[in-house]
């Protein structure tokens, strides 16, 4: 195909300082060296028409070596193609000027492969993905075509050829790229094994695999030529590179191709094997060999490089799963944190709330009429407020832990707007607006609290965002549901923000100065999913903006009365003692108070240690057992109230409060036969606990120690 030259353009080489370190040295003369050997073995198919060689795989090897050790070796393997191609013409028929510009072509078509190759894949380059295959396909053929244009030149310059420039130009690019297809990759393959070595399960398949294929070539070359000798070629070697390809890395596919190039080069030039016919002419033998190793080469490697992809492909999806699962393990803990840390705010904000109800219940009795009695009721009601608020905002951690189950039950709507309608009184009057509540008796089917606690939000958002008239609070029926509503005449929400109200903390163009956090919509949204009950909005931006939550109507369907406030016998009054253990002081202390200001008797200590000295060593026999569930020095609740039970020898009627709202912690205390209440409580609540515990007294007069199998006292 070349004369002993690959062609490029011509390429101006910078200058760098001699050649000083011994590593470039030694690869100059081993480029030159393995350069020169190739080069001379191709001169045993020389065209004597052109005289161009007809396989030319001395470019292959230059430019693998560029290729696998990358840039900063350029000028070595460029010095090492020089020198070897200038060696090589001038032991032949060459003279100095053609050999020099020969250098020069070949070097530069070493040059602009490896170039290429590096500027479009990077270094170092493998052969695991198509587009890196036909990537360096494309540049073999862009840079041999170029070098082919200065073999025309230099024949024409300073040889005599009988064959056309077109001619010339065919050989030399066919032999160029064969020769550079054939080779290079089996430099990158067995480079990228030494940078990563494959599993020993692989090299055993591996080996076993190429061994089969050198078998096969072996057979190739000694078969006769014969129509069948072809066919069992075919059949033999196509099964054998799909297994290569699917089972192994692209590098075993580079040495395997190598082996079957190889086969055909020297079976041709021999004239032996199935590509060996001497019934055709030389032309038509390395047409024919050329064609099957570019067939067997691009086919190959592009099957292997999909193979290899598919991997990657597999390989990545798995670590991406493995990624997704440590993040979601991730997920899990801070979730797990985040309801831990809930768990404990939630106690602990509990804590002053219940202190503040517990002042408040002993206030309003020295208070029972006038302004000082009203003032008392209202801050009740604000205490009743941050209640609710504290327990909905505390039960979206349970949204996302799917712990919260809605308690459905039928009540009348007036139940949850009175409320609301006082509550909001106050600030609606502080912006100049009017709030107008329709009043209605319709039975519904829903969570009162969670239910109350969205249109609280819809409520504090249309507050927020109306300057000045109205908002309106009420309701319709739509068929078997009613259809709660609230309406302002605020600045109201464009189209393109309608998408996004409902995501947690947005709030809007201006949301920053009006307040809020953006989570009061998001609330809404996602109490009314774990409600089922449909939220719309529709808003005219300037005008106004309207809210609908559609909840179903209640089964009997008649608006229920009124009821009035119960009147409590004269005789229902708690007249046992009470055994008190709180270890938070103000709770303590408001509970003294309390208890006090209602006429109970009552002992009160901090720890289970004080109540165990007090019945054991004084005597202490208390009616009812009022006991907080977590207690410093103990591990719960119930420990102490079963350790005070052994104390007494009686089944003491209790009582216990405690701040966990959880629900495994409430079955596990009611499970226990005690009764709880969630903090903070109303007061009343908690005389009512009181009172239901006393009436156990007369029927628990048994004995503790029955339980064990003792005698009754």
């Amino acid at each position: 195909m070349k004369t002993l030259g690959l062609a490029a353009k011509q390429t101006v080489i910078l200058a760098r300082p001699p050649l000083a370190s011994g590593t470039d040295g030694i690869l100059t003369v081993g480029v030159a060296l393995a350069y020169f050997l190739t080069a001379r073995l191709s001169l045993a198919l020389l065209d004597p028409t052109d005289g161009v060689a007809v396989f030319w795989p001395a470019g292959g090897v230059a430019s693998g070596i560029l290729i696998v050790l990358g840039p900063a070796s350029q000028l070595p393997v460029v010095f090492g193609v020089a020198a070897a191609t200038i060696a090589a013409n001038l032991l032949g028929d060459r003279n100095i000027w053609s050999s020099l510009f020969f250098a020069v072509t070949n070097a530069g078509e070493v040059v602009i492969i490896a170039g290429l190759i590096h500027r479009f894949c990077g270094s170092p380059f493998e052969l695991n993905e198509l587009r890196r295959v036909l990537a360096l396909f494309a540049v073999t053929g862009i840079a041999t075509s170029v070098s082919g244009l200065g073999g025309i030149a230099i024949f024409a310059l300073f040889h005599g050829s009988a064959a056309s420039p077109a001619v010339i130009w065919f050989h030399w690019f066919s032999s160029a790229v064969i020769g550079v297809i054939a080779v290079t990759p089996l430099a990158i393959g067995l480079a990228s094994l030494a940078r990563n070595p494959p599993p020993r399960w692989e090299a055993a398949e591996g080996v076993l695999a190429l061994g089969v294929v050198s078998l096969v070539c072996a057979l190739v070359a000694f078969l006769p030529n014969e129509p069948w000798t072809a066919v069992l070629a075919v059949g033999a070697l196509c099964p054998l590179l799909i297994w290569i390809a699917a089972r192994l890395r692209p590098a075993f596919t580079a040495i395997a191709t190598f082996f079957c190039s190889t086969t055909v080069v020297w079976t041709t030039t021999f004239t032996i094997g199935i590509f060996g016919d001497p019934r055709l002419s030389t032309g038509e033998r390395v047409l024919t060999a050329q064609a099957t190793i570019l067939a067997i080469t691009l086919g190959a490697l592009v099957l292997a490089a999909l193979f290899s992809e598919r991997r990657l492909h597999h390989d990545a999806i798995l670590e991406r799963e493995s990624r997704l699962q440590d993040a979601l393990e991730s997920a899990k803990l801070a979730d797990r944190a985040k309801s831990s840390f809930l768990a404990a705010a939630s106690h602990d904000l509990r804590q002053p709330l219940q202190t503040l109800k517990l002042l408040q219940a002993a206030l309003e009795s020295h208070q029972p009429i006038g302004e000082a009695r009203d003032l008392v009721a209202d801050i009740g009601s604000s205490l009743d407020t941050m209640t609710s608020i504290l327990s909905s905002l505390l039960d979206v951690n349970k949204l996302d832990s799917g712990n919260l189950r809605p308690s459905v039950s039928e009540f009348s709507l007036s139940d949850i707007f009175e409320p609301l309608a006082k509550d909001f009184a106050a600030s609606v009057q502080a912006r100049g607006l009017r709030l107008r509540v329709a009043r209605s008796g319709l039975i519904i089917r829903s969570d009162s609290r969670m239910l109350a606690e969205m249109i609280r939000n819809l409520l504090s958002n249309a507050v927020r965002y109306t300057d000045r008239g109205r908002i309106l609070l009420g309701c319709r029926r739509v068929g078997d549901k009613v259809r709660i509503e609230v309406w302002d005449s605020g600045v109201g929400i464009t189209e393109d923000q309608l998408p996004h109200i409902f995501d947690e903390y947005y709030r809007g163009t201006d949301g920053a100065e009006r307040g809020g956090f953006g989570l009061g919509l998001a609330i809404v949204k996602r109490l009314g999913e774990i409600l089922d009950h449909r939220v719309e909005v529709r808003s005219v931006p300037g005008k106004g903006t309207r809210f609908f939550i559609e909840v179903p109507r209640g089964q009997s369907g008649v608006n229920v009365p009124e009821a009035a406030s119960p009147v409590r016998p004269c005789d229902d009054a708690f007249l046992g003692s009470v055994l008190v253990i709180e270890d938070e002081a103000s709770v303590r202390s408001a509970l003294r108070r309390l208890l006090k200001a209602r006429g109970i008797e009552a002992t009160i200590v901090a720890t289970a240690g004080e109540a165990l000295t007090l019945i054991k060593e004084q005597g202490l026999r208390p009616d009812v057992l009022l006991c907080d569930y977590n207690l410093r020095g103990s591990s719960d609740g119930i420990e102490t109230v079963r350790r005070l039970r052994v104390a007494l020898g009686r089944n003491l009627p209790t009582v216990v409060m405690t701040g966990d709202t959880r629900l495994q912690t409430v079955n596990l205390i009611s499970a226990q036969g005690i009764a709880v209440l969630i903090k903070p409580f109303l007061a009343e609540e908690l005389l009512d606990a009181l009172r239901g515990q006393q009436k156990l007294v007369a029927t628990e007069r048994t004995s503790y120690h029955s339980v064990a199998g003792l005698p009754q006292r």
